[in-house]
């Protein structure tokens, strides 16, 4: 485990902005909040952001390229959430000072000018690390700058397998599809003793990654997969797919039973499902339509949603998956988390704003313990083993992916829980 012990001091910290007025007013409402909470603290004051502090010889930036406007606002929101709560936190935690650091915030715009950004961060050499950008596509164009200028980038949310390796400079903190089925393959092998799987997968980037992770994971382990069946992203009758794992009609069972042959046994023990909550919701109640039930039904974040629930109703019941990020978990760290977040923004955390506040806490334990520049930062990633964060135990491999413990969930009484 790793302990973060790290103070920052107002005289020693500033933010600085280049966006639009209209995201300077948000940051800085934000921040004031925060100095209201900490009132006694050193950031009782709020931060002027549009007037940096004074220039020392030995500041160091950390940069932040995210979408604050545009698509994917929502994410960028919750990702700066996340960081400014890491920052503020150093203050109760930390009873020494890190040197002059400087957070620089920019509006990527819908990740539009995320590239032209990341390339004006780079060429100030004060900048030792950025955290973003956000979507996948992003951070793969943005590996060509890393390597040209040094520069670690450190993402929090993109998830794309493409990534990982792509760049001696090039990290994340997130949950990959790679990850999850990893994860419920060794949970279904190891934990629930199961060999053999149907494979219903949603027909996009999400569900085949997720597919294809899970059964390369299961196979290592000597499990196998009788059947795989895709569907469309919008499907709403999953007939085709469920009679072709062995689904039946009750007209066709009557009919079986009429002529004295006995109920066709399932091939497998467990069906696999890698798809968003809309549709597992449907496919669950469809599933016991074809006399497919009493079976476990496995699947990865995408189910972690109120949808699942909403409309999957009694038949989503015992169906387990797993997630990166479980705001009601009974884990002590994550517990006093969710409830700062919840005092300084007023709303429940999610797993961006998890990631996110972990990132910027990996980047600050590595510079308080004496990184200068980016290669020091780059191999502070490099070295990181079993951070214990808010997001989970973390290791980071020599690829820049984040190695993490899951959480493990299922429905139980019509609310999703953690798998003790």
């Amino acid at each position: 485990m790793i302990l973060i012990k790290t103070k920052i001091k107002t005289k020693l910290f500033s933010v600085s902005s280049y966006s639009c007025n209209s995201f300077i007013c948000v940051i800085r409402v934000q921040i004031f909040i925060l100095s209201l909470f900490f009132s006694n603290s050193a950031f009782a004051n709020p931060l002027d952001l549009e007037q940096p502090m004074t220039p020392s010889p030995h500041k160091l930036k950390i940069g932040c390229v995210l979408p604050l406007s545009g698509e994917g606002a929502d994410i960028g929101q919750s990702v700066l959430e996340g960081i400014q709560l890491a920052f503020n936190s150093l203050n109760i935690q930390d009873e020494k000072s890190i040197s002059t650091l400087q957070l620089v915030i920019k509006d990527s715009t819908g990740e539009i000018n995320s590239i032209s950004l990341l390339e004006n961060l780079a060429k100030d050499e004060d900048v030792v690390v950025i955290i973003g950008p956000l979507f996948s596509k992003t951070v793969i164009a943005s590996a060509k700058i890393a390597d040209k200028h040094k520069l670690p980038i450190f993402s929090p949310t993109a998830s794309s397998k493409n990534i990982s390796g792509i760049s001696p400079y090039i990290f994340r903190n997130s949950l990959t599809n790679q990850m999850q089925g990893n994860a419920i393959a060794d949970y279904s092998i190891n934990h629930l003793n199961l060999r053999k799987f149907a494979v219903l997968y949603q027909r996009d980037a999400y569900g085949i990654e997720l597919e294809n992770a899970f059964e390369e994971e299961l196979k290592s382990f000597g499990g196998e997969i009788i059947f795989s069946e895709p569907f469309d992203p919008e499907q709403n009758d999953f007939e085709p797919q469920i009679t072709a794992i062995g689904g039946i009609k009750d007209s066709d069972l009557r009919k079986l039973t009429d002529e004295g042959k006995p109920k066709p046994e399932l091939q497998y023990e467990a069906i696999f499902i890698p798809a968003h909550a809309d549709r597992v919701g449907l496919i669950l109640p469809e599933l016991v339509y074809y006399n497919i039930s009493d079976i476990p039904i496995l699947g990865g974040n995408g189910l972690n949603s109120p949808d699942l629930i909403r409309i999957g109703g009694k038949y989503s019941e015992g169906v387990i998956f797993v997630d990166g990020f479980f705001p009601s978990s009974e884990n002590p760290i994550l517990k006093e988390f969710v409830e700062r977040y919840k005092v300084f923004f007023s709303k429940e955390p999610d797993i961006h704003s998890a990631n996110s506040y972990d990132a910027a806490r990996i980047i600050l334990e590595i510079i308080k313990n004496g990184a200068k520049n980016r290669e020091d930062v780059k191999n502070g990633l490099l070295n990181l083993i079993d951070y214990n964060g808010v997001s989970g135990i973390t290791t980071i491999q020599q690829s820049g992916d984040s190695e993490k413990t899951l959480y493990f969930l299922t429905v139980k009484h019509g609310k999703i829980v953690e798998i003790k």
